[in-house]
């Protein structure tokens, strides 16, 4: 069993879809409607995101930050693992990209970092 997809839900695709292309380098692969939402797949590599978009109702506090997201039942991030994680870190922080962590060592080794999407959604970075 591999994992397709991560799915996030979001308050505006179209930018959405530009961030996750310009700030991680995903592909839009497709944009459809359904059951009242704007639905888009994206790609890069081995990695795949689907966005929801449509009456989304905002990010819980709760859910706003790591310490106090892992506290809460349900999914916490994505994580992605990446070959230089002081290179991407630099040119995100250049770029203005939100960051909830500083670069880390992962208990079980390598090194990490939190960012946080534009609506607030965790994602994790990770070099081997």
């Amino acid at each position: 069993m591999n994992i397709n997809h991560v799915a996030f839900s979001v308050s505006d695709i179209d930018r959405s879809i530009d961030w996750y292309k310009n700030t991680l380098g995903f592909q839009l692969e497709t944009k459809y409607k359904k059951h009242d939402l704007v639905i888009a797949h994206l790609v890069l590599g081995d990695a795949r995101i689907e966005l929801f978009s449509g009456d989304i109702s905002p990010l819980p506090e709760e859910r706003k930050t790591l310490r106090s997201d892992l506290r809460v039942t349900g999914t916490k991030h994505v994580c992605f693992e990446i070959e230089n994680i002081d290179k991407l870190a630099a040119d995100l922080k250049q770029r203005g990209v939100d960051f909830e962590t500083e670069i880390d060592t992962a208990g079980f080794g390598g090194k990490y970092v939190f960012i946080k999407d534009l609506d607030g959604i965790l994602i994790e970075l990770y070099q081997k």
